[in-house]
């Protein structure tokens, strides 16, 4: 357990309807040391987090205390806003299962006036039905064999009642996410439309969430909106997944600054110091 709030002043807090106040740290005590600290460059060096490495074992590594683990978030403000790096394997399994677990539809659009036609239609809350051809895995012969077989899904707005809903529309790529009461295949698809059949169009195919679209870039990395910026900054554009998003955002988490092992005892004895005396 991380040590971090130890050298904190208390103060009294009433926790939900208890009566009796009991004394607990004033966790919007803030000191400025470490930042002070973080620019010089005499006290730290630059990390390459490894995957299952954690906070505390680092810390024991690095200087013997795996305490000092609440160091390298003060140091490093990216780990505070997105936390510790997850594995490789880690990550795969968490955007899977945890981050995007809907479908994304794809809809059949190129160009700003045809993505217009969207823009009062299929909102969030919009219940939808759309014909899905996923594949069919069979085996005769002893081969597997791959077949399509036509499956129209119904998403309604409850959930609860074994349902779903759309529940984003982003008119920057031209997709619809939608939840589903079921899990399904989608290999294809190939029109989308209300639950009582009206505003039925065409789209280009139906995809796993973190599969969906989470923006475009063109040749030189830039963010581009492919329906609306000029051809020649659009020229050249891919589109980046959900999944190849996440992944950068957390391998660029994985380069920290750890302070060296000669300044660590001074830094944290003065950042206590200074807690102690405010």
């Amino acid at each position: 357990m991380s040590k971090y709030f130890t050298n904190f002043p208390t103060v009294p807090y009433l926790f939900g309807d208890e009566e009796q106040p009991v004394q607990f740290q004033k966790l919007s005590k803030y000191v400025d040391t470490i930042d002070s600290f973080r620019e010089l460059s005499s006290t730290y060096i630059e990390y390459e987090i490894r995957d299952f490495e954690r906070p505390d074992t680092l810390a024991y590594a690095l200087y013997g205390k795996p305490e000092y683990e609440w160091t390298f978030f003060l140091m490093n403000e990216r780990l505070r806003e997105v936390g510790w790096p997850m594995a490789a394997y880690e990550l795969q399994v968490a955007a899977k299962n945890r981050y995007f677990k809907n479908y994304v539809v794809k809809l059949d659009v190129s160009n700003a006036q045809e993505l217009a036609a969207y823009a009062n239609i299929y909102n969030v809350g919009q219940s939808v039905t759309f014909d899905l051809a996923p594949s069919v895995l069979s085996t005769q012969g002893g081969f597997q064999i791959i077949t399509q077989s036509n499956q129209r899904i119904s998403t309604q707005k409850s959930r609860d009642e074994g349902q779903g809903i759309v529940i984003r529309k982003d008119l920057d790529t031209g997709e619809l996410t939608v939840v589903t009461n079921s899990d399904i295949n989608p290999t294809g698809s190939v029109r989308i439309a209300y639950a009582d059949g009206s505003n039925e169009v065409a789209v280009l195919n139906t995809v796993y969430e973190y599969e969906g679209t989470h923006h475009y870039e063109n040749a030189e990395g830039e963010w581009v909106n492919i329906f609306l910026d000029p051809l020649d900054v659009i020229l050249n554009a891919v589109p980046v997944t959900n999944l190849e998003y996440l992944t950068s955002q957390n391998d660029e988490a994985r380069t920290i600054r750890v302070i060296r092992k000669d300044s660590i005892e001074s830094v944290v004895g003065e950042f206590k110091r200074l807690l102690e005396a405010s």
